[in-house]
């Protein structure tokens, strides 16, 4: 099962993107792209290349993307402030809510877990029975480190117990108004990130868990640099080995921290999002936010990989960018 989520969410379909090459000849489409120009020299041309790749995803897509040092100004940016469905992606923030809460003992099992996976909480609604009981053969007397891996998918487990543990913290720290207060009481910067339904939870009754590009960024940062105001180096340690790793991601040698999110109801979302410990040079955070109003005329699992593909894609060609020396801030 975590293999198949990591495929799911990194991998780029071989079929999608020789569609996206054709569209590499065509006239570049004028989107409002913003890139620190002074620090790269390459801007322009990775602007028209961002620009072939949105393309092909038609009128109405919606993008946010940051991609930066874990301290400092980013290096490029796309409607970095613009609030977007988040997806699982916004789990990242809900582990850094959970483990400063409980950073005196990650291996106790937090109050009103029990609770929290109940038949009747809001949190269980989305489940069937049988599910219910799965999630709580997995979850119940669970420490906090471990429902931290669950959510994040670094301990393997059914997709509904991973949104399970997601829905289950949201509620033991109040439900989504409370966790909402609690991320951002952690930093400022945090801000742009709302939670507003359970995981699985209808997107259109109480709206749906948001964020910003620059805002998720702010969180990996802190996380990919080791320092969080008032949070122990234990905690961010336990905080970072929540996160699923993979090596040598889109072929760049390092350590890639990685955290995804997709949606296939409308809007069709897809987030990629994570830092990448690169060797010998300092982390580089990346998040890449995109979603398409509806499906169009095209076939909703074909909108839905075509847009993982141009995620994936895009995702590839940021990074790979950073790593020409030209494009990096000089001291």
């Amino acid at each position: 099962m975590l293999l198949d989520r990591l495929v799911r969410s990194q991998t780029i379909s071989g079929a999608v993107l020789a569609v996206q090459c054709v569209f590499l000849v065509l006239i570049a489409w004028p989107i409002e792209v913003e890139a620190l120009g002074p620090d790269s020299p390459n801007a322009t041309s990775l602007d028209e290349r961002v620009q072939e790749v949105l393309q092909p995803l038609g009128d109405g897509l919606a993008v946010s993307v940051w991609v930066g040092p874990a301290g400092g100004a980013p290096w490029f940016v796309r409607n970095p402030e613009v609030a977007l469905p988040s997806a699982s992606a916004i789990k990242t923030a809900y582990l850094v809510a959970l483990f400063a809460r409980f950073a005196d003992d990650l291996d106790a099992t937090p109050p009103g877990l029990d609770e929290a996976l109940s038949d009747h909480h809001p949190a269980m609604t989305p489940y069937t029975p049988e599910q219910r009981d799965d999630i709580r053969t997995a979850l119940q007397g669970a420490s906090v480190r471990t429902l931290g891996g669950v959510m994040m998918g670094s301990i393997d487990a059914p997709n509904h117990v991973y949104n399970a543990a997601a829905s289950a913290i949201t509620a033991i720290l109040g439900g989504p108004d409370a966790l909402t207060a609690a991320i951002h009481a952690i930093d400022p910067a945090f801000r742009g990130i709302v939670a507003r339904r359970y995981m699985l939870a209808p997107r259109n009754v109480t709206g749906d868990n948001e964020a910003s590009a620059a805002s998720l960024a702010a969180v990996l940062a802190r996380l990919a640099a080791g320092e969080l105001p008032g949070v122990s180096p234990e905690t961010l340690a336990a905080m970072r080995d929540a996160v699923i790793v993979q090596e040598d991601l889109h072929g760049l040698q390092g350590r890639h921290f990685v955290k995804g999110g997709s949606l296939n109801s409308d809007p069709i979302t897809r987030v990629k999002s994570g830092w990448w410990e690169r060797p010998e040079l300092g982390p580089v955070v990346l998040t890449v936010m995109l979603a398409r109003p509806n499906p169009g005329n095209q076939g909703r699992a074909e909108a839905a990989e075509q847009l993982d593909a141009a995620a994936s894609a895009l995702s590839a060609m940021l990074l790979e960018a950073i790593q020409d020396e030209s494009n990096r801030p000089q001291p």
